[in-house]
């Protein structure tokens, strides 16, 4: 019972923590940003953002790829801690495939900009 009764504060806890950090990362991020700009021409900050597409997108498929290795423990975690029914284990495990293909295809159409390379093949408009 002790256990059940600790969840909603560890949720609370992960939810705070997690933001914090991405607020973080979001503000040193944007002292870089404001940093490069003020330091170096805008030709130069997109030279270094264009260097940088590469490897944020590795980042992005070496992320996705470890989800799909790591997805069976963590579903394991989930019902450890009691929040899933070991019952629905196997639909979930099922379901890693999904998400991963769906992440694939988010990636694809967004963060490799594949409508946008399609549209200029095609000879048409180009945002």
């Amino acid at each position: 019972m002790a256990v059940c009764n600790s969840l909603p504060s560890m949720r609370r806890h992960w939810f705070v923590g997690l933001s914090l950090l991405s607020v973080a990362l979001t503000a040193v991020l944007g002292v870089l940003l404001w940093y490069s700009a003020e330091r170096y021409s805008l030709s130069a900050v997109s030279e270094q953002i264009q260097w940088l597409k590469p490897l944020a997108g590795a980042t992005r498929l070496l992320l996705i790829g470890l989800l799909a290795a790591i997805w069976p423990r963590l579903v394991d975690l989930a019902v450890q801690y009691g929040q899933v029914d070991t019952t629905a284990r196997p639909r979930l495990v099922a379901l890693r495939w999904r998400v991963v293909v769906w992440l694939l295809i988010i990636e694809l159409l967004i963060g490799q900009d594949l409508i946008n390379r399609f549209l200029q093949a095609a000879g048409g408009p180009v945002a």
